[in-house]
């Protein structure tokens, strides 16, 4: 019996073992099989957030690439340009006024005389929108019309009886500081010439004031990449809008000379560097366009009339070099074109740029 006993007991004892190594086997492989799974599941997530993070990137690219286009410099841009509608202020250029608040990150710049053979600037903002832009000063008529080829916030304050009319007619999106919340003056300069606003402050008040907030950009067209000019020499240029006398022996005169380096033409004013008043920066550009137009007087005020819806004649500076041009308005709405004098249509190298107008028979000193 006793025998008996201890065989069955052995027998027990050896089904027992089998179980427990038989659970002990199967816990082991289910581990193996679960850190498996979780090995293949963490490897396979990260593979796929990096796949992800990829093709964000290329896509972000991709976008950046096609729709911030600068039409108005020929450029990519970091900003989000979508369209969005310009800014173009009118901007105080006398003596008490400068330097100017900026200017450096506008797009395209006008100078044109006004009354007393000073200039005036008007810029255009697009790619960069500045939270400093001064001192803002008042509108003339054939400002107007060069205004109303870029379809912007149109920013000024005050003007002549006739560029305040125009400005109605024409339909304008306006934001005047006589009238406007979005300007403030500021004590470092005198009365008229320290009116100041900014981007925000503007696009603010357009958006109250109910005017749409983008348009269709249109402008001269731009070479995909630098191209050199065939023409003649220009590495300095000097534009002389007012003659020195003996009340003012310096006159007023606005000057470029170009950097081979760079590949753009830095600015001068009255023989010093014409710097941006907030970053200290020379202002520079890749483009000079001039015109020349009809300029008479047209009152005691000394206020001008300025021919710019018409035909005419000009120069092209880029790279170093000049061509001649001949330039189109056909119709206050209709943007400015300029011709080589084989009849076709120029190109703008990629970059910012100025326009000289000239009064006819004033040229500039070419180096």
């Amino acid at each position: 019996m006793n025998k008996k006993y201890i065989a069955a007991a052995g027998i027990v004892g050896i089904i027992v073992l089998s179980v427990i190594i038989g659970i002990v086997i199967k816990k082991a492989s289910i581990d193996k099989v679960q850190a498996t799974e979780e090995t293949t599941v963490l490897i396979t997530t990260e593979a796929t957030e990096n796949t992800i993070e990829t093709e964000q990137e290329e896509t972000t690219d991709g976008v950046k690439y096609e729709s911030h286009f600068n039409p108005y410099t020929g450029l990519y841009s970091d900003s989000e340009l979508t369209d969005r509608r310009p800014i173009v202020v009118m901007l105080d250029n006398q003596y008490l006024a400068r330097p100017q608040a900026g200017l450096d990150e506008a797009d395209v710049i006008y100078e044109i005389l006004a009354e007393g053979l000073i200039t005036r600037y008007m810029a255009v903002f697009y790619g960069d929108l500045p939270d400093h832009i001064g001192p803002v000063r008042s509108s003339r008529p054939y400002f107007v019309e060069k205004a109303y080829e870029f379809d912007p916030y149109y920013v000024h304050v005050g003007g002549s009886m006739q560029a305040l009319s125009d400005i109605r007619k024409y339909s304008l999106a306006d934001i005047d500081g006589l009238t406007s919340g979005a300007f403030w003056r500021e004590k470092h300069k005198s009365i008229p010439h320290n009116m100041y606003t900014s981007s925000e402050a503007i696009i603010k008040d357009g958006n109250r004031l109910g005017y749409k907030t983008s348009i269709n950009p249109n402008f001269i067209k731009f070479n995909e990449s630098f191209t050199e000019l065939k023409g003649s020499n220009a590495k300095e240029i000097t534009f002389v809008y007012k003659d020195p006398v003996k009340t003012d022996p310096t006159g007023y005169y606005t000057s470029y000379i170009y950097n081979d380096e760079e590949k753009v033409y830095y600015r001068y004013t009255n023989g010093s560097p014409h710097n941006d008043e907030d970053s200290k920066t020379q202002l520079t550009c890749t483009n000079i366009l001039v015109q020349y137009a009809k300029t008479a007087v047209i009152d005691n005020e000394g206020r001008l009339d300025i021919d710019l819806t018409t035909t005419g004649t000009g120069k092209y500076y880029t790279g170093g070099k000049f061509i001649e041009v001949a330039w189109s308005k056909k119709s206050v709405d209709a943007l400015t074109e300029f011709f080589d004098l084989d009849g076709q249509p120029i190109q703008l190298n990629p970059g910012k740029t100025w326009i000289q107008v000239m009064k006819i028979g004033r040229e500039e000193i070419i180096k």
